[in-house]
């Protein structure tokens, strides 16, 4: 295709996307359907790939030619439209996310949250068994520090409680780049967060084996889960958002692979910032609560309230947001 057929062919999403763009005005919000909010991301992203290929081609060396600053003036104009909102309006832009489109992510990515589960459930009982039956194994994956202070009848958490301020911070870092991490990886056609996924659960089952076979496994679930009720959820969950990247690059169907991409990130985008909410009270229960002397039976319970707390709350969320939605297709596009 020469470069006159690519315009022709672009020119009408170009005029599309400044249609919706037109809808915006200072001051005032933009009265937009269902399908213009989805062709505004849409379009946005395939203008960028668009402009990128003009910008290549021997009309990107021209400094006046028209296509080109009609498509460069149209990306950043959109661009301002989407980045920029006023000041007043991000709380209730974040309140919105967290308890709209987070939840709604959710519900419509079910299959690859399950996927992403079953990989980490799967490598962690793989690990266990590993652990319990090959005491060499643990030595590969698990540090000599933690292995001695376990088989002398111990367990190396003891001391987090007593540096729990500067702990907490530390540990949401950390926790937050691990997650992200395996969200970014799903650009390796979800090979990079398969494996992530696996190590985090092999890692888990291997310590698991470790502690069951010197009599240490209550001391370990009583300070794994009351903090991994949300960090391991938000592990799955970005591992999810890695999917659907692989996925969409794998299988892109019909469309343009980079432009499925964009379309798809949007979801997988959704689940991963969910995550850090997650991982900050994450934190601070691992930090504070989970290395506590409180009685295990106590840290187990508020393990399990904690996650159905969450699994409730998504739930509720998701179908508070599809009956708004619901109601909004009932009354028809503008």
């Amino acid at each position: 295709m020469n470069i006159n057929e690519f315009i022709r062919e672009r020119k009408k999403e170009w005029q599309r996307l400044e249609r919706i763009a037109a809808k915006f005005r200072p001051g005032r919000s933009a009265d937009l359907t269902r399908d213009e909010l989805w062709d505004l991301s849409r379009l946005y992203f395939a203008a960028i790939s668009d402009l990128s290929l003009l910008k290549s081609s021997q009309l990107g060396q021209a400094p006046d030619d028209d296509v080109v600053a009609y498509v460069n003036g149209l990306v950043i104009r959109v661009h301002r439209i989407v980045y920029s909102q006023p000041s007043g309006s991000r709380w209730a832009s974040i309140v919105k996310f967290l308890s709209t489109e987070f939840p709604l992510a959710v519900a419509r990515n079910l299959l690859y949250i399950g996927s992403s589960a079953g990989v980490m459930i799967l490598s962690a009982l793989a690990g266990f068994v590993i652990g319990v039956q090959e005491p060499n194994f643990v030595e590969l994956l698990v540090p000599d520090s933690i292995i001695s202070t376990v088989e002398g009848g111990d367990v190396w958490f003891k001391g987090l409680y007593a540096v729990a301020p500067m702990a907490s911070s530390h540990l949401m870092t950390h926790n937050i780049s691990v997650t992200f991490l395996t969200f970014a990886a799903g650009i390796t056609f979800g090979v990079g967060t398969i494996y992530l996924l696996g190590l985090n659960g092999l890692l888990l089952g291997t310590i698991a084996g470790l502690c069951f076979r010197h009599q240490l496994s209550l001391q370990l679930w009583s300070f794994v889960l009351p903090h991994g009720s949300l960090e391991l959820s938000a592990i799955v969950l970005s591992g999810a958002a890695g999917l659907i990247l692989g996925h969409a690059l794998v299988d892109p169907g019909p469309y343009r692979r980079l432009e499925f991409l964009s379309v798809r990130s949007r979801d997988a985008v959704a689940l991963a910032l969910g995550c850090v909410p997650l991982l900050a009270i994450a934190g601070v229960i691992e930090a504070f609560f989970s290395p506590s002397p409180l009685p295990p039976w106590l840290k187990l319970g508020t393990a399990g309230v904690l996650f159905l707390l969450l699994v409730t709350l998504l739930g509720l969320a998701a179908a508070r947001g599809k009956e708004k939605l619901a109601k909004e297709v009932s009354v028809g596009p503008g």
